[in-house]
């Protein structure tokens, strides 16, 4: 197994920079963490929580933790996804999460798992906070990653642009919040992906690395079974040449370019560490996956509202995973990521015509395809018109930061264009302060557009489609996953009577749960999931829920709502407040009902 000759790692301005641009995102986080919890989160939220409480019995019998009876029970929960992150944001919210006292707060025991919250251990962070630390972590990890991989396949330059790049996608700040799995999995892919184009030349220690970064990814997402058949396919098309049939000393045979390492260490190490890290697969491992494959293979279908139409089941539209992706990334990463494209179009073409040109600073043979192929694949497995489309951008987020590379290479070729210039023209003034303004100009957008309204980053949209408005103008989905009832907590804190019945409609019971626990809602509102009993209701703006709507106004006896909340005029959630007409009526309705009640010593 030949490899190619080995290159030495980053340097340590290299990676110093790339730590220092990982903490500026952390810090970017934790200061935006102002975003409400949306479906999944809560769920996964209400798994970790269980999940470690296996840690507790982990400490006081280790031999009967690891009784089938007891994994099962600690990890019956959400067994549809792999545990490994939910492991994470459970543990986390052990150590960090400012718990609750049961005997100052009694009624907040059945908030809690059990019954009871587990001991605080240094309970410096909200719990929410806390379960939502490993994703912020990964994610400016991810930060790191694509500048060293900007920085050590291309140049610094190149890894600079494509980490602010990435950094500014509004969609994936936002996600990036969350302890939910699509931003891990992104990480987890890119870090699968940049260890094994290290592998390549750096011998079989990269390669292990490259087993374990994709057992870490098959942990935490099932979108990591892609990524074999897409480093098979590289493989193909970067060493097709290695392929042929020869003749040496009369003899036929055929000719074939060495097997990368990395192969057989994502065979070996990688099923290791995936069943080390779900203990769904400690026993039955075979039907477990079984039941999983299937259960993904025939997902539900949610709805999609997608310029006027909502889709309720295949087929899907080609378009949406590109069309999606162009109106809610910032033009100027766009445009940057397509001049970055089209250069290496130029390049390729220049040398099958053996022109010469200034080329890109390329420094390992079959990066520009690797990247490529890591884009464009997430993109066409969600394109199939029978794969589900709910979830807005999500599920081909792993392919972005490649994108975020092209935009780093668009830079690259702009900043040598602003070079040559300089040349020719002196009163263009000094290039380094000319780039300077030119690296402004391309940050200030994306910065504007991802800090702008980052509570409801995931109905952003770019100019292209007319900014925010564009989700009322073209017909395009507001929200994905009841997040925004986050938005009206203050408004029911500050107006809801004592007791009042709010109906959070499509925001679920475990994120109302843990907004409780954060303090953030009164503990006298009772959440009841029943607009004819309720006293406020939700209405969170989707397509599917306009009838919906219209009874709700007519049962409460309004014609508007008593509170909005919109981003840029456009809007997210409509809270519904009954009339006090109607409350009087129902009101009185009740009296009349336990008047005609029997007592209990009736019929006796």
């Amino acid at each position: 197994m030949a490899q190619l000759p080995q290159r030495k790692g980053p340097g340590r301005g290299t990676v110093l920079i790339g730590a220092g641009l990982a903490a500026f995102y952390f810090i970017l986080l934790m200061s935006t963490l102002d975003i409400g919890i949306p479906r999944d989160e809560g769920f996964y939220f209400s798994a970790g929580e269980q999940y470690s409480r296996w840690f507790d019995d982990l400490l006081e019998d280790p031999a009967k933790a690891f009784q089938r009876e007891t994994v099962d029970r600690r990890f019956a929960n959400n067994p549809e996804h792999p545990a490994f992150p939910k492991i994470l944001f459970g543990l986390s919210w052990r150590v960090f999460g400012r718990m609750l006292d049961p005997e100052e707060a009694p009624y907040s025991r059945h908030w809690y798992d059990a019954g009871q919250p587990p001991e605080t251990r240094l309970g410096i962070l909200s719990e929410s906070t806390a379960m939502r630390l490993p994703a912020l972590v990964v994610s400016s990890f991810l930060v790191f990653l694509v500048f060293l991989f900007g920085s050590k396949f291309f140049n610094r330059r190149v890894g600079l642009a494509a980490a602010a790049a990435w950094m500014f996608m509004p969609h994936g700040f936002w996600h990036a919040h969350l302890a939910c799995f699509d931003m891990p999995v992104t990480a987890m892919w890119f870090l699968t992906g940049y260890c094994f184009l290290k592998a390549e030349r750096g011998g079989w220690k990269w390669a292990v690395l490259t087993g374990v970064a994709f057992g870490l990814a098959l942990s935490t997402k099932h979108n990591a079974y892609f990524i074999p058949p897409l480093f098979l396919v590289y493989f193909l098309m970067s060493r097709w040449r290695g392929f042929g049939v020869g003749r040496n000393e009369g003899d036929t045979g055929i000719r074939l370019p060495a097997i990368p390492l990395a192969f057989p260490a994502m065979l070996v190490v990688s099923p290791l560490v995936y069943y080390a890290l779900w203990p769904n697969l400690w026993y039955e491992p075979f039907e477990h996956l079984k039941w999983y494959f299937g259960r993904h293979a025939n997902h539900e279908y949610y709805w999609a509202y997608y310029f006027g139409t909502l889709y309720t089941r295949p087929p899907f539209p080609i378009s949406f995973p590109f069309v999606m992706s162009a109106i809610t990334i910032p033009v100027t990463t766009l445009a940057l990521s397509g001049l970055g494209m089209a250069v290496v179009v130029r390049d390729r073409l220049s040398g099958m015509m053996g022109r010469i040109v200034e080329r890109l600073p390329v420094q390992q043979p079959g990066a520009v395809l690797f990247v490529g192929l890591n884009l464009l694949v997430p993109f066409l497995v969600i394109a199939a018109p029978s794969v589900p489309i709910f979830g807005g951008t999500k599920h081909w987020m792993h392919g972005l930061p490649y994108l975020a590379i092209f935009a780093g290479l668009g830079f690259e070729a702009f900043y040598r264009i602003l070079c040559a210039w300089c040349e020719k023209s002196p009163r263009f003034g000094h290039r380094a302060l000319l780039a300077g303004l030119a690296s402004a100009a391309f940050l200030a957008l994306p910065a504007w557009s991802t800090l702008h309204g980052h509570t409801n980053g995931s109905t952003y949209f770019n100019v292209l489609a007319g900014g925010f408005g564009g989700m009322g103008e073209h017909g395009l989905q507001r929200e994905f996953w009841g997040n925004t009832a986050y938005s009206a907590l203050d408004y029911l804190n500050r107006e809801a009577p004592v007791g009042a019945r709010v109906d959070f409609h499509d925001t679920a019971w475990d994120a109302v749960r843990m907004y409780r626990r954060d303090g953030l809602i009164r503990k006298d509102i009772v959440p009841v999931w029943d607009y004819k009993r309720a006293d406020f209701f939700l209405f969170h703006w989707h397509k599917e829920f306009l009838d919906l709507e219209a009874e709700v106004k007519d049962h409460f006896g309004v014609t508007v709502p008593a509170y909005v909340v919109a981003q840029d005029g456009v809007p997210l959630l409509n809270v519904y407040r009954r009339s006090t007409v109607v409350d009087r009526r129902r009101k009185a309705l009740d009296v009349i009902r336990k008047m005609k009640r029997p007592d209990k010593g009736e019929g006796r």
